[in-house]
């Protein structure tokens, strides 16, 4: 009787320890399959760029930044981003360490040649904001007078000076030095992109408006190696970025960071 009892007793804590096994192996067996189903994109980014892709509380945020967010889980992906020099920026994606990049980038003749980009998601143009009681309307109203940028060489700076030579532009080492200026009245307006100034009024609380006008424009767009991963990568993020437009969530995102609706802003400009 002693050894029946027994023997029920080891094979009650076999069964149960095969129960408790099997249960282990099936957990690690859904781990192991939801990992391989877990779909990731990398980005990468300077992360120095307001209000594109910025740190806030050494977070990464920004309009391109959750614009490439929000394409992505439409179509069940996470993003993971790289965060480098912007002159190495287009390496990373040349080398394959990143599947694209979301930084303000221009979808220019000279890089389609080599880069596949998705549809527009911005139409950066570039700009004059002066302040609100200014009498200055277009920007030829500011011929003979000096506004402030900052960064020796950047396209705003090309392309004001292609479009009026005559509006004197002065350069400043850093963002905020040009952004004293015209506080201060030193210089009589600011050049960037539209989205920036407006961003830039919106978030310090300046009396400032845009005035009329646009030097020149281009669109911004996700850059994607020519390669068959990289069109994988395109359609997805074509897709996406269909989805949020139609569902307003870009518009959403635009008026957040730079206070107006980007949709029709990009279909004026002839994106899609």
């Amino acid at each position: 009787m002693k050894k029946h009892h027994y023997g029920l007793w080891i094979i009650g804590v076999v069964v149960l320890l095969l129960i408790i096994g099997g249960g282990f192996f099936l957990t690690k067996g859904q781990a192991a399959q939801s990992a391989a189903t877990t779909k990731t994109i990398k980005i990468a980014t300077a992360g120095t760029i307001f209000p594109n892709a910025y740190k806030q509380n050494n977070k990464l945020t920004g309009y391109d930044v959750e614009v490439a967010n929000a394409a992505a889980k439409t179509q069940g992906y996470t993003v993971k981003y790289v965060t480098t020099d912007f002159d190495g920026i287009f390496g990373q994606l040349d080398a394959g360490r990143v599947d694209t990049i979301a930084n303000d980038i221009g979808a220019t003749a000279q890089r389609k040649e080599k880069y596949l980009f998705s549809t527009p998601y911005n139409n950066e143009t570039t700009n004059i904001a002066v302040r609100k009681n200014a009498s200055y309307q277009q920007l030829k109203d500011l011929e003979g007078k000096t506004v402030a940028t900052s960064g020796a060489g950047n396209n705003f700076i090309t392309s004001l000076q292609k479009y009026d030579p005559k509006i004197n532009i002065k350069v400043f080492e850093t963002r905020d030095q040009a952004i004293q200026a015209l506080k201060t009245g030193r210089v009589e307006g600011l050049l960037y992109s539209r989205g920036t100034l407006s961003a830039i009024a919106k978030y310090q609380h300046l009396d400032w408006r845009v005035v009329k006008g646009n030097a020149a424009s281009a669109l911004v767009a996700f850059p994607f190696k020519n390669s068959q991963e990289g069109k994988k990568t395109q359609e997805i993020f074509n897709r996406g970025l269909k989805k949020i437009k139609s569902n307003g969530q870009l518009d959403k995102i635009s008026t957040k960071y730079f206070g107006y609706a980007i949709t029709n802003v990009i279909s004026k400009s002839g994106g899609k």
